[in-house]
């Protein structure tokens, strides 16, 4: 069979009868393209033109932009999460930067909250972990909560998963109306106005007064995007 377009021949006059790998793969070899240039004809294998358009198009990237809903399955996975943790503060044992992301990833994901929006506060709350504010690195209080002010260093949870807990489950009450799956660990969880902030832009001057407070969270997410 030949089929032409304009100057150029391709071939297929040695289709395979089966669909075998081997098949395929000789079929893929014997497919040659015809070409006459000033009266001279050229064959040149199909597969040096399939080879040029993969490198072309192999370092190709898509765009990622995460959403800033506060509900949701997120885009980034815990691997992603970790590399961007360790890459803010190379002092972070890599073991449990590992751990806290696939926490945040699991106790987001029994709330249906975005796991994306979830780490990259923590990161700004925390200082990507240097706890270097108010909150102590025993509290294992990720988040700031009850940190009111006037050097009150806010609440203390037992574990760093209750800790995670604690955070998701007052994003939740600020982000939805919906129960909880989990059992309740947020001592505030009582004072938020459900459903009053579903999006990241909607947590300044509620969560924290800091007017810059949704850039930042936005700036980091961002940078989480941007991870390799």
């Amino acid at each position: 069979m030949l089929l032409s377009t304009g100057t150029y021949t391709y071939s297929e006059s040695h289709l395979p009868s089966s669909s075998s790998k081997s098949n395929l793969n000789t079929y893929t070899q014997q497919l040659t393209l015809f070409t006459e240039i000033n009266g001279f004809h050229l064959v040149v294998p199909t597969e040096y033109y399939g080879a040029r358009l993969s490198r072309k198009t192999s370092n190709t990237k898509i765009p990622v932009t995460p959403s800033e809903k506060i509900m949701g399955k997120g885009i980034f996975d815990i691997h992603r999460m970790t590399r961007f943790l360790l890459s803010n503060n190379k002092q972070i044992d890599n073991t449990f930067a590992h751990q806290l992301a696939q926490i945040y990833f699991e106790e987001a994901q029994s709330e249906g909250v975005n796991p994306d929006v979830a780490f990259t506060q923590m990161c700004l709350e925390t200082g990507f972990l240097r706890f270097d504010g108010t909150v102590a690195r025993e509290q294992h209080n990720y988040c700031g909560l009850g940190v009111t002010g006037n050097g009150e260093k806010g609440h203390y949870f037992n574990t760093p998963r209750e800790g995670v807990r604690a955070h998701i489950q007052h994003l939740k009450a600020y982000a939805s109306t919906e129960k909880l799956n989990t059992e309740l660990v947020d001592e505030r969880f009582r004072f938020v106005k459900r459903g009053s902030a579903t999006e990241i832009s909607e947590l300044t001057g509620k969560w924290a007064t800091d007017k810059q407070y949704d850039k930042k969270i936005r700036n980091l997410l961002d940078r989480l995007s941007q991870t390799n």
